[in-house]
């Protein structure tokens, strides 16, 4: 009778710490989906809170545009080194790299590091393909979360 107690001593002993060992990979693998989840959570809430409109783009030359974009969301806009402008008639858009030294590229009409709410930016693009008068053009600004506007326009 002894051993019999002595065997179950050890086999509730060896339950014992089973069942803390798993607990504790469930309890470590719970917190990387709530860290996961917490992450997701907050680029769609960065999503949501960004808006843009684009308000007016004029040619200043027969190669350039110049184009200034509010930001009409409640989040600011950072690195905004990695906002995407796609410019072109419509149809055959092309992206235009950011301060780039080929042709053409975009820059800030003055240095932009947090895009705040409620602010307007101006974007100028340079050494363009000529613009041809009476053809619609598209210009699309979209910031580094995946948020755009597109604007319409015949310049001349």
């Amino acid at each position: 009778m002894g051993s019999a107690v002595f065997t179950e001593a050890i086999l509730i002993v060896a339950s014992v710490i089973i069942a803390a060992g798993l607990a504790g990979v469930v309890m470590t693998k719970v917190g990387t989906f709530q860290s996961t989840f917490t992450q997701t959570t907050e680029n769609q809430k960065q999503t949501i809170l960004t808006n843009i409109k684009i308000i007016y783009a004029q040619n200043s030359t027969s190669t350039s545009v110049s184009a200034w974009v509010k930001n009409i969301g409640t989040y600011s806009i950072t690195n905004t080194q990695n906002v995407d402008v796609y410019f072109g008639q419509t149809g055959a858009m092309q992206r235009i790299p950011y301060n780039a030294g080929s042709s053409p590229s975009w820059t800030f009409s003055s240095p932009v590091t947090s895009w705040d709410k409620a602010n307007t930016v101006q974007i100028n693009l340079s050494n363009l393909s000529t613009i041809q008068c009476s053809k619609v053009y598209e210009l699309q600004v979209t910031t580094p979360n995946g948020v755009s506007d597109e604007y319409f326009a015949t310049f001349c």
